[in-house]
């Protein structure tokens, strides 16, 4: 008996593992809505014939009778299971103390008075209601950054970084009112908004008056992201821009900083224009804005120094030592939230702040800051190979 349980936890567990990839990945895909939904039903169905199945053949013969498809089905689930799983957690663990050598600072919960004084009257508002649920429960995350070859002139650039606001009735507006209450204090000399402002298209007038009221001295730059593209698009770029926000999708801006060029590009792809390599200009200091941060490698080719990013909620849900289950991306949890170095570029990914699903345990919405240090030393190949380049160092 001992035996059978064992192998039916293995298969289950394994069967899940492959679930949460394939619906990961299916969602990182540009797909529509209808054929993202399609295809998560296909897997799961999938999936849940063969559970079905290969219950009812373990009962009634050996497994070396099992048809070959249903065979395969069981040994890839337990392999997953007992292989698959414990080498990803471990991966996982050592990403998540790779982030431990910045220094900074978390402080929250940010927002005063009840909390039923921030749920709207929209669809999914109970959700907010749930017990243990902490999507209320505003955080915010300052860091210092060193960056190699940041020119002195940027030494102490601030940057505020929200992503992910999902404005709906499902809030009430008192919350985002709190939030840029909070994400103002201090000002930051840039402003970047990396996507998915919109999931209710009577929220749109909310935009302009919420993003103005951040100060920046240096300028307010924002990009769109997937669940935009379901509403109305120029609308919602319209607000945007009527908040003195520029929007990059696609596009790349220069500013002067202290007599430095600061190049800040935005893109939403693969849901939207991206940047051709061609498009970026020489620059001292190269900020991209990407919704989400399946292009870290492709934004690392065109050497980006610095990527800010969403799209991932951080999972939403996230379980103890194993972290988050569900995230919408193509590499599935490999960039789930927090830093990433791929050379040349650093990422940073953010939690949100919103979600349409307002759902979250251990993983609360965030406002990021970041202060950016001139490194203490930079090699001279790599002053050098920054004097060359086209962005970045």
């Amino acid at each position: 008996m001992l035996p059978t349980l064992l192998f039916y936890a293995a298969f289950a567990i394994g069967e899940a593992v492959l679930i949460a990839f394939a619906v990961n990945v299916a969602h990182g895909y540009p797909w529509s809505v209808r054929w993202t939904e399609r295809a998560t039903l296909v897997i799961l169905a999938v999936l849940g014939i063969g559970s079905a199945e290969l219950t009812r053949r373990h009962w009634m013969a050996p497994a070396s009778e099992w048809p070959p498809a249903l065979l395969a089905l069981a040994i890839v689930c337990c392999v997953a299971s007992l292989v698959v799983l414990p080498l990803a957690t471990l991966a996982r663990a050592r990403r998540v103390r790779s982030a431990l050598g910045f220094e900074g600072e978390r402080r929250g919960p940010l927002l005063q008075g009840p909390a039923e004084a921030f749920i709207g009257e929209g669809p999914n508002a109970w959700m907010l209601r749930l017990p243990g649920n902490t999507s209320l429960n505003l955080e915010s995350r300052d860091w210092i950054v060193p960056m190699a070859g940041l020119p002195e002139e940027m030494d102490g650039l601030s940057i505020l970084h929200l992503t992910d606001l999902h404005f709906s009735r499902a809030y009430d507006r008192r919350y985002f009112e709190a939030v840029f209450a909070a994400a103002a204090d201090p000002p930051a000399d840039l402003v970047c908004v990396t996507g998915d402002l919109i999931d209710d298209p009577a929220c749109i007038e909310w935009i302009e008056p919420l993003l103005s009221s951040l100060p920046a001295t240096s300028g307010r730059f924002a990009i769109l992201g997937n669940h935009d593209q379901h509403h109305d698009v120029d609308a919602i770029a319209a607000a945007v821009a009527a908040a003195d926000c520029r929007v990059l999708d696609g596009h790349v801006a220069t500013i002067d900083v202290h007599g430095r060029r600061l190049a800040i590009g935005g893109t939403c792809a693969p849901w939207g224009p991206g940047i051709p390599d061609d498009a970026i200009p020489p620059a001292d200091f190269a900020l991209l804005l990407s919704h989400t941060p399946d292009l870290i490698y492709k934004s690392a080719r065109q050497g980006w120094d610095f990527v800010l990013a969403g799209h991932n909620h951080a999972g939403q849900v996230r379980l103890p030592i194993l972290g988050p289950a569900l995230m919408p991306s193509v590499y599935s949890r490999r960039f789930e939230q927090g830093f990433f170095r791929v050379s040349p570029s650093l990422m940073y990914v953010g939690q949100g702040i919103g979600c349409k699903h307002p759902i979250r345990y251990g993983c609360h919405p965030e406002i990021a800051r970041f202060t950016l240090r001139r490194a203490p030393t930079v090699a001279a190949a790599d002053r050098t190979a920054r004097e060359g380049a086209t962005v970045g160092a």
